[in-house]
């Protein structure tokens, strides 16, 4: 039924592009329409034949319903599929009715054609107790015909035990039922204490769509569930004695998505509480020295990194964030590096093969700092912007690496930072920077990498260890400041990415300076 819908979607879309000169997405929403209405014949007829919960009139308008807000989805979908990728139109068009089927299907099966049940036991006494004649007496014979003899109580069971365990600087302990591609370097067997972080896997949030995300607080949970329901990218967080993190199926089946948008931020938030600082930085060590970099997203600093490494010799620490402490200590958190089909100018031939690359071409224009933006500028409409990213990244993953698969480096554990570049874009300059800038500087951009919608819904019920998310903030500043302060700060703005060659001799400068 669901194939022959997708060809009656199709040819409406066909004809309404091609015969009648049409836009390709009001196209599609169209063409729902139609497709809509032959679905909902075949369903009645062929698949759900028993007797059922609600009218046929009720049943119908639920179908539409379902099927209109699936185009929340579909329509980003297919502009980015089309315009921004240049699928061919009707290609896209089939790619996002084939991700969307099972969401339709268990909402019509769920939901719209819902059986109608046989009254249970539980309802035949309930009937009882409510229709007595008041006296009491139809309730004790119902209930001395159907109540079941008293059993002994359930155990109660424990939760099942997660499969991946992480133990980040032996800092945070994270327990996942996801795994957590990020945090493959701090992969252990076993964790010996308890989990700071738990993630598991179950529906979250009432099992209907609605017209707008909904965020739920209370005294220790922040709930956040958009337009799809259940079906949505939902997720849940409770502040106990650890943070139990519940993900919806969705968010579950798009690892990348949920460690950036949700577990990155609390991590940099449990750090902390253990009196270190999560930032959005680079980190190496080039000729003893260690060396920070730090920049607004997109800027090049993946590439800077690379040739540093490739032409430097530099040992590596990190490329997206790094951890640090009061004292100027950095550790070493390396993140597979998200590297796009310019950043391989960086890399040495050959270190991919032929048909990673080829895969690159794709991935690196959906993760490309223009795609980002479509997402970020999507992120401010009233639209499913997680389920659609989950969506996005489960069909194209974005092109991840670790480092020692790009460049021959060594793995530096923890170095004692020095120098800190800020790179900008723009006309070249050198500018020292002083503490209170450097500290503002470092949170901004480190603010700039939570920018995506879930953070700011759920930021403000962050509670750890008695600290409110204000309490938090004010610490990381403080932890911040006690870190830089023997660290020198400069901004070196290039417009030829030119931050590889510059930033070695600027080294040479101050240690002949030093001299």
């Amino acid at each position: 039924m669901g194939a022959s819908g997708l060809a009656v979607n199709q040819v409406l879309l066909w004809a309404w592009v091609t015969g009648l000169r049409g836009q390709y997405l009001l196209g599609a929403v169209v063409a729902t329409q139609g497709s809509t209405l032959w679905n909902f014949v075949l369903l009645e007829r062929w698949v759900f034949r028993g007797a059922k919960a609600r009218r046929p009139a009720v049943r119908l308008a639920s179908f539409f319903a379902v099927n209109n807000a699936t185009l929340l989805l579909r329509v980003p979908l297919l502009a980015l599929l089309t315009s921004v990728l240049h699928v061919y139109y009707l290609t896209s068009n089939a790619i996002t009715l084939v991700l969307l089927f099972v969401v339709r299907f268990l909402l019509s099966d769920q939901l719209i054609w819902k059986e109608r049940r046989l009254p249970t036991t539980a309802s035949v006494v309930r009937s009882a107790l409510e229709d007595g004649g008041g006296n009491g007496n139809g309730a004790a014979a119902a209930l001395a015909t159907v109540a079941p003899a008293p059993a002994a109580a359930a155990p109660r069971l424990r939760p099942p035990t997660l499969p991946h365990s992480y133990d980040v600087g032996g800092l945070v302990a994270i327990a996942s039922a996801v795994r957590l591609h990020e945090l493959e370097y701090f992969r252990v067997p076993a964790i010996g204490r308890p989990a700071d972080i738990e993630i598991r896997v179950r529906p979250v949030g009432a099992p209907g769509p609605r017209l707008r995300p909904m965020v739920t607080f209370g005294p220790n949970f922040v709930a956040y569930d958009e337009h799809l329901g259940r079906l949505g990218a939902n997720f849940r967080l409770d502040f106990r004695d650890r943070i139990e993190v519940t993900v919806g199926p969705l968010l579950a089946g798009s690892p990348h998505v949920l460690y950036t948008n949700v577990v990155e931020a609390l991590l940099r938030f449990v750090l902390v509480c253990r009196d270190h600082v999560l930032l959005h930085s680079a980190t190496i060590e080039l000729d003893g020295r260690g060396v920070m970099l730090t920049g607004r997203t997109d800027t090049g600093k993946t590439g800077t990194i690379l040739r540093l490494l490739r032409e430097h010799r530099a040992s590596f620490l990190s490329d997206d964030m790094t951890i640090v402490e009061p004292g100027g200590q950095a550790l070493c958190y390396p993140k597979p590096l998200t590297i796009s089909a310019h950043t391989l100018h960086a890399v040495d031939g050959g270190r991919l093969r032929a048909g990673e690359r080829l895969k690159l071409a794709v991935q690196s224009r959906v993760h490309s700092k223009r795609g980002r933006a479509i997402g970020s500028g999507l992120g401010r409409m009233n639209l499913p912007i997680m389920a659609l990213n989950s969506t996005v990244q489960a069909v194209v993953p974005p092109p991840k690496y670790m480092v020692d698969r790009l460049v021959p480096c060594a793995f530096v554990r923890c170095t004692t930072v020095r120098e800190l570049f800020a790179i900008t874009r723009g006309p070249h300059a050198i500018e020292e920077i002083d503490l209170s800038r450097a500290v503002e500087l470092l949170i901004e951009n480190t603010d700039d990498a939570y920018g995506f919608p879930p953070f700011r819904y759920f930021a403000p019920a962050i509670t750890i260890d008695g600290q409110d998310y204000g309490a938090l903030r004010e610490r990381e500043r403080a932890l911040l400041e006690t870190f830089l302060g023997g660290v020198r700060v400069r901004r070196v703005s290039r417009d030829d990415f030119g931050w590889a060659d510059a930033i070695p001799r600027l080294l040479a400068a101050s240690g002949e300076s030093r001299t």
